[in-house]
């Protein structure tokens, strides 16, 4: 599937099915803020392209080495992340994706394209040292970005004791809690948080 294929298909499922849930279990009342909508879409699609020119393409299957990188992405994303907050030249485009507006789902998509460039050459780096082909890992990778998605929406999520070991919407919200210190850096396991000091409810 190209670019805009694949870009075509995303939103047209991801905008209404984000806004039925947002709007069925809000974690606050808010009318649709149709122009952020398009504007994030439209980064998304040129942040696919750098993803697609950034990312290293190998064949084959290798189901532990996919697991390795898998691992490996987690960790490297969790010290990128945590880098873009502390390093002031870092932070000066990270801080676009933490623009002050309410969160909501479409947020996932408002990333910096320097930002992105830099999460992908980390996958790209993190497949490469468990020589796991990047195909073979896609599933993984796909599965992230969705949940990228439903962390960020503005849905009334329950806190419960999962919250400490996969980054749930609750716990990614604090993350963008810009009144308190940063924490929650992780992608998927919150785990990481808890292993490094840096969780918070």
């Amino acid at each position: 599937m190209d670019v805009a294929r694949a870009w075509v298909f995303s939103i047209a499922w991801a905008i209404p099915f984000f806004l039925v849930i947002e709007g069925c279990f809000p974690r606050e009342r808010r009318p649709v803020r149709w122009r952020q909508i398009a504007l994030a879409a439209g980064l998304f699609f040129v942040n696919t392209i750098v993803v697609r020119n950034l990312t290293i393409v190998q064949t084959g299957t290798a189901p532990l080495r996919v697991f390795a990188a898998w691992i490996l992405v987690e960790l490297f994303a969790y010290t990128l992340h945590r880098a873009m907050h502390r390093v002031p030249l870092l932070w000066r485009f990270h801080k676009v994706h933490h623009a002050p507006v309410p969160l909501a789902w479409h947020q996932s998509w408002w990333i910096h394209p320097l930002d992105v460039a830099m999460f992908a050459l980390t996958t790209s780096l993190a497949c490469g040292i468990a020589g796991a082909p990047l195909v073979a890992a896609a599933p993984v990778l796909l599965a992230r970005k969705l949940l990228g998605l439903l962390q960020h929406a503005n849905i009334a999520w329950p806190a419960s004791p999962i919250d400490h070991v996969i980054v749930t919407p609750a716990v990614h919200y604090r993350h963008h809690r810009e009144d308190l210190p940063p924490a929650n850096f992780a992608g998927t396991f919150a785990i990481l948080d808890r292993v490094f000091g840096t969780w918070s409810r």
